[in-house]
């Protein structure tokens, strides 16, 4: 047998050598855009404290929050023209939007009530117990700089219904995050102004 044969035979050629140093790089740079994900700006809402009322009598405590399809998302979403939704996937909210409004609700509405008057969520309720059901319309910002909330409310069996407009300095994450906790406080001002 002829010894240049099986080396012509076993020596990669410049295809070969082309091929791998393809590959290698492919690895490269989908190993660089693995790591260099894009940065998540998180948002949540903020409690904002009223001012209590003397009012006593049986607790209230949250009973059910019905949020807007396509709003209760961990996403940041703002209204658009033309009925359409600006859906930021690297802005969240820091959880689900649903236990958020829930949570700073209850809280706003337990700083505008004498201390017991509210049962928050998480705590064991009483025999006796006000139920308070909450179905928001609207809850969102855009297209306009302003948040608007737009909910029915029922509270011993009476139907309520608000329309909150906070005007809000832009349609920023940030700026909507404030304008939200604004409008829930203005709710929980209302809810607590019809307890007392």
């Amino acid at each position: 047998m002829n010894n240049l044969d099986d080396r012509a035979v076993t020596r990669p050629g410049l295809s070969t050598t082309l091929g791998m140093t393809g590959m290698i790089a492919l690895l490269l740079l989908t190993g660089c855009s693995f790591f260099s994900r894009t940065k998540n700006d998180i948002y949540t809402l903020d409690r904002i404290a009223g001012t209590p009322s003397g009012a006593r009598g049986t607790p209230i405590g949250i009973e059910s929050i019905e949020l807007p399809p396509g709003i209760d998302r961990r996403e940041i979403a703002v209204r658009k023209a033309d009925h359409q939704l600006d859906v930021r996937p690297n802005q969240l909210w820091s959880a689900d939007l649903h236990p958020l409004v829930l949570h700073t609700l209850a809280f706003d509405l337990a700083s505008r009530m004498p201390e017991g008057m509210v049962i928050l969520p998480g705590e064991t309720k009483p025999a006796a117990v006000r139920a308070l059901d909450v179905v928001f319309e609207e809850l969102a910002a855009g297209p306009d700089a302003k948040v608007v909330l737009d909910a029915r409310w029922k509270l011993d069996n009476v139907a309520h219904h608000e329309t909150i407009t906070v005007d809000i300095p832009s349609l920023d994450s940030k700026d909507v995050a404030g304008g939200v906790s604004q409008a829930l406080a203005k709710l929980a001002d209302r809810i607590a102004g019809f307890h007392g």
